[in-house]
């Protein structure tokens, strides 16, 4: 029995790293915490062959800003395989919205965020938060959200330094 190996095809194990601060979970701002504690809604982000938006893209609020967040959920065992790749803000602008922000990542070219919907796009769920409070509230909430998470394809966390993803030669 022989073995045919394609050397060219790109491999399909990507390794991605998560950093977990423990002694940070604890010290989350009371405030967020309250805020972020309920009212999440959730959609497929992209179509099933991800190639597309969600036709559910549409359920997202259209006047209003909050916060969200890419949850892949491979479901390899079901409710409990999961990893949130990338928490985000959009401010309450009459020019822009919570839907129109999360539109814009399907054809967002910073690296991270590029390699996040190619490689797991089938496998990402978009979690989000309406929030009627103001700009600086939607901002501390990310803010706060990113420190003690540290998602993995954010580039800016508050108080964490995290390596361009660029070669430096």
């Amino acid at each position: 029995m022989s073995l045919t190996v394609d050397i060219f095809e790109e491999p399909m194990v990507y390794q991605l790293t998560f950093d977990l601060d423990i002694r940070k979970w604890a010290t989350m701002d009371a405030e967020v915490k309250k805020a972020v504690s309920s009212g999440w809604e959730s959609i497929k982000y992209l179509n099933d062959d991800g190639t597309a938006l969600s036709d559910d893209i549409h359920k997202l609020p259209d006047n209003c800003g909050g916060i969200y967040l890419f949850l892949l959920k491979p479901d390899l065992l079901p409710q409990t395989h999961r990893y949130i790749m990338y928490i985000g803000r959009a401010h309450r602008a009459t020019s822009f919205s919570l839907r129109k922000r999360c539109r814009t990542y399907i054809s967002d070219d910073r690296p991270k965020v590029h390699r996040m919907i190619k490689r797991w796009g089938k496998d990402l769920y978009l979690y989000y938060l309406p929030i009627k409070g103001t700009d600086d509230f939607i901002d501390k909430v990310e803010r706060e959200l990113n420190r003690v998470i540290i998602p993995p394809c954010n580039t800016r966390i508050p108080g964490y330094y995290v390596m361009p993803d660029e070669d430096m030669f």
